[in-house]
């Protein structure tokens, strides 16, 4: 391959991973030939030099790694069968299928199912959050707290860490505000990976795979990265299927560079110190999961005195106890959990919760490109004709009028999504969702907000013009995140209680998925409307 260099201007919404795969090569050659310290933070407008694409990190003339023997060790010896941390594409195989399997149902390990969405929603109750955080050492398999959970300095890089997932980025001032960012970063990485398990021919919904990914991405994003595009499809093809043993391993070689090396700096990149902490962390999840039920036909009984609890850190040698510390606050129930009025969702178009009285702190920061529009209620008859379930429309309409702007009918829309996923979601059409962002942005810009239907639900809407449309929400604002991701806020009137419902909420931002060009909120996809998973379907232009 080439080693010759060009270069690249950084657009809003870029990663450094996206750009890295659009020009056929690694976040760690990006990140070297352009002295950047922190691979996460990019900074829109900056040019980037893209070095020669090549098989690796390494020199050009570094040896390819040797295919995986027939019979896998599990010991500490040095394999040839994967490559650096990084977004190395090539030991992605497309399609490949275990043996006598033709589809997802290969993942059979003892581990039931789950709901992935579900299992990241609560915030510090979590399932993600105690699972994961059992395996950082911040949280025990019941749910309980350690010492660490409040705040310690991570013996690796010396860095403040706080609550379940051990953060480490700014915007969260307390662990359940650090816990509820990283289930959004978790978020925001799952489609990826479910497409690459479903490619190999495995269940990305089962509980030990996934947790074990979720896992690998808070400890070390780039090696989730190698593990999603090249050990998926061997864990594929290994003959002692998805086990703990052969996800120890394949986390270990995601470690490793093209050439087969381990480069792990947190471990001086020995082999046998990585090893190590990888089985720990593994143990861990093991004992977590199956403490709270997740093996078939199961238990939620203590975790089993054979499987050994992930050792303390170091600084929390001092500690006895593991019950959380006085002045970390208990996190709040699940919004989830509250109680529903008197619609449900079964009864009215838009589910909403009439009793909904949490306390939503605004979000820490605010978009860099804001308009004027104030929030109004579908529900408010004073503002809204016809107030009610099904005038979210009309409310979209009332909100953008505050601005001096029209929001035009279904003729002149840019319809983004072109059907349901069989999966949950939408399909979008990627020219068409571009030629939607391009509009949003250049309105913003003009400060003026804009109009967008979504959907929430699976099935097909026959309410609406296009069949796929479930409400109507009205975008306000644009941001960079903490992790240099672009933002959309927006005003969702599906909700009396205006801090659920205003675009000061830190839950009612669009992100927009890499892969597919869609604008989507994480959320769960059942309860109130303001609540749950959002996909943009068409934008309404203004007149």
């Amino acid at each position: 391959m080439s080693g010759s260099s060009t270069s690249y201007r950084i657009r809003q919404g870029d990663t450094l991973g996206a750009i890295a795969r659009r020009n056929n090569t690694t976040v760690d050659a990006l990140a070297r030939a352009n002295n950047i310290r922190d691979p996460d933070r990019i900074i829109a407008g900056k040019t980037l030099t893209i070095p020669g694409a090549r098989d690796g990190f390494e020199a050009a003339n570094a040896p390819r790694p040797r295919p995986r023997p027939e019979g896998l060790q599990t010991g500490g010896g040095q394999r040839r069968d994967s490559f650096e941390a990084g977004t190395s594409q090539a030991g992605m195989a497309q399609g490949v299928t275990p043996a006598g399997t033709a589809s997802v149902s290969g993942t059979q390990n003892g581990y039931r199912n789950i709901d992935l969405t579900a299992f990241r929603q609560g915030g510090t109750n979590s399932e993600s959050a105690i699972i994961v955080g059992t395996s950082e050492g911040n949280r025990t398999p019941s749910g309980g707290f350690t010492a660490s959970f409040g705040g310690h300095t991570d013996p690796g890089n010396a860095k403040h860490n706080r609550g379940s997932f051990s953060y480490q980025g700014t915007g969260a001032n307390s662990p359940a505000e650090a816990d509820a960012l990283w289930n959004r970063e978790l978020g925001g990485v799952t489609p990826r990976y479910e497409a690459a398990a479903r490619r190999a021919g495995l269940d990305p919904n089962n509980a030990l795979l996934a947790s074990t990914f979720y896992d690998l991405h808070t400890q070390s994003p780039r090696a989730a990265q190698n593990f999603v595009n090249r050990e998926l499809p061997r864990l594929a093809q290994d003959p002692r299927g998805v086990t703990p043993e052969a996800l120890i391993d394949a986390r270990v070689n995601a470690f490793r560079n093209d050439a087969g090396v381990v480069r792990a700096a947190g471990f001086g990149h020995s082999e046998t110190r990585l090893r190590a902490d990888q089985t720990r962390r593994e143990t861990a999840l093991v004992s977590a999961l199956d403490a709270r039920g997740y093996r078939d036909g199961g238990t939620t009984s203590a975790t089993p005195a054979e499987v050994p609890l992930p050792r303390p850190r170091p600084e929390n040698l001092t500690s006895g106890t593991t019950a959380l510390p006085a002045e970390v606050p208990i996190p709040r129930p699940r919004p989830e959990n509250l109680t529903s009025g008197t619609t449900t969702a079964a009864e009215s178009a838009t589910p909403t919760d009439f009793n909904d009285t949490a306390v939503i702190a605004p979000a820490a920061d605010r978009p860099a490109v804001q308009t004027n529009a104030k929030w109004i209620s579908q529900y408010d008859g004073t503002q809204v004709e016809r107030a009610g379930d099904v005038a979210c429309f009309r409310a979209v309409e009332a909100m953008a009028a505050q601005s001096g702007v029209t929001v035009t009918g279904p003729g002149s829309r840019i319809q983004v999504a072109t059907g349901d996923d069989p999966n949950g979601g939408v399909t979008v059409d990627r020219a068409a969702a571009q030629r939607g962002r391009d509009y949003i942005d250049s309105q913003l810009d003009a400060g003026k907000p804009v109009g967008v239907g979504v959907n929430h639900r699976p099935g097909r809407n026959s309410d609406n013009v296009d069949g796929i449309t479930d409400h109507f929400v009205l975008i306000t604002g644009r941001g960079v995140d903490e992790q240099g991701r672009t933002y959309y806020t927006f005003h969702d009137p599906a909700t009396n209680h205006r801090d659920r419902g205003a675009d000061t909420n830190a839950n009612n931002r669009f992100y927009v998925d890499q892969d597919s060009g869609k604008m989507y909120r994480e959320g769960p996809t059942s309860g109130s409307v303001v609540q749950r998973h959002f996909e943009v379907t068409m934008v309404r232009p203004n007149a």
